[in-house]
């Protein structure tokens, strides 16, 4: 029975463990498409990677909500260069992003989408939580200027793939 049990586990932690690597690495694809089309200047299909009912929170910022304003908000950036986004952890559960190393030991930690009113169901099927550092590169001015920001993403899975539910970073 103690082998039967030990067996069992093995197999259950190894399911487990591939279904979130197979999932880390289906966000991380997104990820670099998204990467492509920024650096290809086309930020209408960098918008399109979010949902329709989207929000973006910064820090002592308006929050940017729903696809009019997530669309404006990518095309106002001119002149991009590259975008570099590190993929730290993903996970369908949110937990596992809160207890991660490297946000336990971040300074200073993306707002939540709680406080700003946005709720969204932690256990709900269809979610999955990135948590992951951004350096976004523009030229402004005749230089090259970049943004790092550290940031968590709640994907949703909707009938054309994962949109971004909720992109929350700091600086």
């Amino acid at each position: 029975m103690r082998t039967f049990l030990t067996i069992y586990f093995i197999g259950v932690c190894t399911m487990l463990f591939s279904q979130t690597s197979e999932l880390k690495d289906e966000i991380a694809g997104i990820n670099q498409e998204m990467e492509d089309a920024f650096a290809a200047g086309d930020m209408g299909k960098l918008a399109s990677y979010y949902h329709d009912d989207a929000i973006m929170l910064a820090p002592q910022s308006e929050p940017v909500r729903g696809r009019s304003e997530i669309d404006a908000y990518w095309e106002r950036i001119n002149n991009p260069i590259s975008w570099d986004l590190e993929v730290i952890a993903v996970s369908p559960n949110e937990k596992d992003i809160y207890d991660h190393a490297y946000y336990a030991a971040l300074e200073k930690k993306p707002p939540s989408w709680r406080q700003a009113g946005f709720i969204t169901e932690t256990d709900a099927r269809g979610l999955v939580y990135q948590l992951g550092r951004s350096s976004l590169t523009v030229r402004r001015n005749g230089e090259e200027q970049t943004s790092v920001v550290d940031f968590i993403l709640v994907w949703k899975y909707t009938p054309e793939g994962y949109r971004i539910l909720v992109d929350t970073y700091s600086w």
